[in-house]
């Protein structure tokens, strides 16, 4: 019988080959959890609002609630709705735009609600944005 010499690839080579395509998955799936990668939650990112102060003023002739709201995202925040005690704002909305990083004055009066404020009472604000951010707190005199 005539014996033929088989030859393949040595396992250094083998071993070396493994080790690269560990360390390529390795870095896709950084790059994946990281986000580099791109934005695989859609064209739009939501944006992230956070409330720095309020103030309810509570007088016999008006009542207003006014909040500093800070844009906490990565994205610009566009008002859209104001929601109080779960009742939508009838009227015109504020016009609140927030570029990243901004805060501005939201002064929220009984002419927007309907009703005055009273004293004494909790009122949950609910503020949504054009690409459904929300931010919800409760304000009291």
């Amino acid at each position: 019988m005539i014996e033929t010499k088989r030859r393949g690839i040595s396992t250094f080579i083998a071993t070396l080959l493994l080790m690269v395509l560990a360390v390529s998955a390795g870095v896709v799936i950084y790059a994946y959890t990281m986000g580099y990668l791109g934005n695989f939650g859609g064209p739009q990112t939501m944006g992230a609002i956070s409330v720095d102060t309020y103030s309810l003023d509570v007088t016999a002739s008006a009542s207003k609630c006014d909040a500093y709201i800070r844009n906490i995202g990565k994205a610009q925040f566009e008002l859209q709705s104001i929601y109080i005690d779960g009742k939508a704002v009838t009227g015109t909305v504020p016009t609140l735009v927030l570029k990243e990083g901004e805060v501005k004055l939201l002064s929220i009066t009984e002419a927007i609600k309907g009703t005055a404020f009273v004293g004494s009472t909790t009122y949950e604000i609910k503020l949504i944005g054009k690409d459904n951010t929300q931010l919800s707190f409760q304000v009291k005199k």
